[in-house]
């Protein structure tokens, strides 16, 4: 058993606790509460900082990491798809997995305790398997071939699962999708799916044509049968089955009321990656729509093919900034609570209520003001760096 305490205990985003403590027995949070001096048992003091829940990023692809700094300026969706298959090709699998791992340990590093991990290739499963981090590792298809074999969504029995995903209505036949889907509701596994990633999706799926339809032609794929054209990217995943409470969607770009009512009905999952998107893409998913219309994003980081980096630190921050409207404890629940329910671990982490895991950061918050720590932890408003205080994935603390 241990206890730690601090000059603020962040259970979750909406739950604060000046001078509070979090007791720990066999890594997980069996009790928090206020402090008192006169408690007779040893504590771990981190000081007048803030002890809060490891984040968790819910949408990566780690095996695109060796391509960070290599792409851009983009002149486009399309262009920038092109070139990273492109780049992609000419790197070596060990060259690949190098960078993928090191991206691991800055995830880490940067106080993710859980990935949403989509790989195409299949290079990252067993070094995720192998990190110590919670949350589901998709292997995902594109194209139209239906592999003879889609098991292997096993647990790993660290909080990490495998899973199916299929690339989006953009990329993969819709009978594929279907196939994977089934497959994953039949073994109660989570399924992910890109929708309304681009202007050039959005076109190709309300019209059957433009760029990507030639884009899709000129590399052999035909899409007669993909039910195009739709009234949009969410509409056609809805009418091929694919969107209920164990489905996670990513980014839905151009998205409006319509589809987050539909969403919000299904109980469906939604990420989004606002740097990657404003570097794509330039423009920014509505966020603040979609919080009205009773959806609850989490956050992801993307790949380091799109973004700077896999800090969601850094994602909370640009957030922060770029969508002023919306209250600070969203943010940060976009990267503890409600990520933790994108990925189906909400009874393991995401926050510090008991039974959880005790995977806590210690964070120089420097405010006497309860309704400034929230905000201060957002913003990035920190007198140093943030540490490991426990749990930390591999077992190494700061």
């Amino acid at each position: 058993m241990a206890v730690h305490r601090a000059g603020w205990v962040v259970v979750d985003p909406w739950t604060v606790i000046p001078g509070g403590f979090v007791r720990v027995e066999a890594g997980r949070v069996i009790e928090t509460g206020v402090w008192s001096p006169t408690r007779n048992e040893a504590a771990m003091d981190h000081g007048p900082g803030a002890l809060m829940p490891a984040l968790i990023n819910a949408h990566t692809h780690l095996e695109l990491s060796a391509l960070a700094g290599r792409l851009g300026p983009f002149g486009g969706f399309l262009e920038w798809v092109r070139e990273v298959i492109r780049q992609r090709d000419a790197f070596t699998t060990k060259e690949m997995l190098r960078a993928a791992r090191r991206a691991v340990g800055q995830m880490i590093d940067t106080g993710s305790v859980a990935v949403g991990e989509v790989s195409t290739l299949g290079l990252t499963r067993q070094l995720l398997a192998g990190s110590g981090l919670a949350g589901v590792w998709w292997r995902e298809f594109l194209g139209a071939d239906i592999p003879s074999d889609l098991d292997g969504t096993a647990p790993t029995g660290n909080g990490l699962c495998f899973s199916l995903a299929g690339h989006g209505p953009h990329s993969t036949h819709p009978g594929l999708l279907v196939r994977l889907k089934q497959r994953t509701e039949g073994q109660g596994r989570p399924f992910a799916i890109h929708l309304a990633e681009s202007a050039e999706e959005t076109q190709f799926i309300t019209t059957g044509q433009g760029r990507w339809a030639d884009f899709l032609a000129e590399r052999g794929i035909g899409f007669d049968d993909w039910g195009l054209p739709a009234a949009g990217p969410v509409a056609w995943a809805r009418a091929w089955g694919l969107l209920d409470e164990r489905t996670l969607v990513v980014h839905l770009l151009g998205t409006g009321p319509d589809d987050w009512d539909l969403l919000r009905q299904r109980d469906v999952k939604v990420c989004l990656c606002p740097r990657s998107n404003q570097r794509l893409h330039g423009r920014l998913p509505d966020w603040p729509g979609m919080l009205d219309a009773g959806l609850s994003p989490a956050l992801g980081t993307d790949s380091l093919a799109s973004a700077e980096s896999l800090s969601l630190w850094d994602e909370m921050r640009f957030s922060a900034l770029s969508f002023s409207t919306i209250d600070p404890s969203f943010v940060l629940a976009a990267t503890t609570l409600y990520a933790a329910r994108a990925l189906g671990i909400e009874d393991d982490c995401g926050s510090l209520r008991p039974g959880r895991r005790a995977a806590l950061l210690s964070a120089p918050v420097s405010t006497a003001d309860p309704s400034r720590v929230i905000e201060s932890l957002v913003h990035g408003d920190l007198g140093g760096p943030i540490n490991w205080a426990a749990g930390r994935p591999g077992g190494k603390e700061d």
